[in-house]
């Protein structure tokens, strides 16, 4: 069974996902002093400062965002507490990630554990997930028999898609020592709404959106008017001017090829 030909359901709803982790110093430590041969600091002592969720529904090819949330804080639970009822209040809803697979879904998993939260469903792992079903990872479905993982940021540029406006991840410890949680939501802001572009033009190439162009000129102007004052907002005026022009140039030469 081939699984790229399994990579979307039939659901017709979605969740777009990004996380800012921040590791945990002290509980390193801890594991350090207790492991006479530690590993690296890897991601069972990442602590979630930072989620953005998007609600997509898409019906007879039309792309539609009805919803977009930010948690972030330094109480870890808090802001996963939050996350799982946002998700769970959307039970049919499947859960896109950009490499959610390798982290995401490993510190949500341990944090349910740790905090006695009941996971939500679609972020449990059983033999369907391992086909997609209950989440997709867009970068493990892209990069089909390649064996190489990239970057969302590469397949963005390649697409002339916004992405990393209100910085990297690489950024995040820096922030939250200063206690720019505001600055740190921008981050998986920018990444939630990359990922969401991403996933549009990948259900247009299957012929499940109409027009990417559509779904991402509308995308942004949702993102847009409910973050007036992100850091972002007036860069991604530009690329809704941009991706503005590019509709009218589509639709002429739709009327001109009828």
């Amino acid at each position: 069974m081939n699984i790229l030909n399994l990579s979307i359901s039939p659901a017709s709803e979605f969740i777009v996902m990004d996380l800012e982790y921040l590791a945990d110093s002290n509980l390193y430590d801890r594991y350090r002093r207790a492991d006479p041969r530690p590993a690296p600091c890897r991601w069972p002592f990442r602590r979630v400062v930072s989620a953005s969720v998007m609600s997509v529904t898409v019906v007879e090819g039309i792309w539609e965002v009805t919803d977009f949330r930010s948690f972030a804080g330094p109480d870890d639970r808090r802001v996963v507490r939050q996350l799982f009822d946002w998700i769970i209040e959307r039970p049919t809803h499947r859960v896109c990630t950009w490499s959610g697979a390798a982290e995401d879904l490993p510190i949500l998993k341990t944090a349910s554990m740790e905090m006695g939260f009941t996971l939500p469903r679609q972020l449990r792992q059983n033999e369907r997930d391992r086909l997609g079903f209950c989440h997709l990872d867009l970068a493990l479905i892209l990069k089909g028999g390649s064996g190489q993982f990239v970057h969302m940021s590469e397949l963005a540029t390649r697409l002339g898609l916004p992405n990393k406006l209100a910085g990297s991840a690489g950024q995040v410890p820096h922030r939250v020592a200063e206690n720019d949680f505001d600055s740190v939501a921008a981050i998986s802001d920018c990444d939630t709404l990359t990922t969401s572009l991403l996933l549009a033009s990948h259900l247009a190439s299957l012929g499940q959106v109409s027009s990417s162009k559509a779904a991402h000129h509308a995308t942004m102007r949702f993102v847009r008017e409910r973050r007036e004052r992100a850091c972002y907002h007036r860069e991604l005026g530009n690329y809704i001017a941009r991706t503005g022009r590019e509709m009218f140039s589509e639709q002429n030469r739709w009327l001109e090829a009828g």
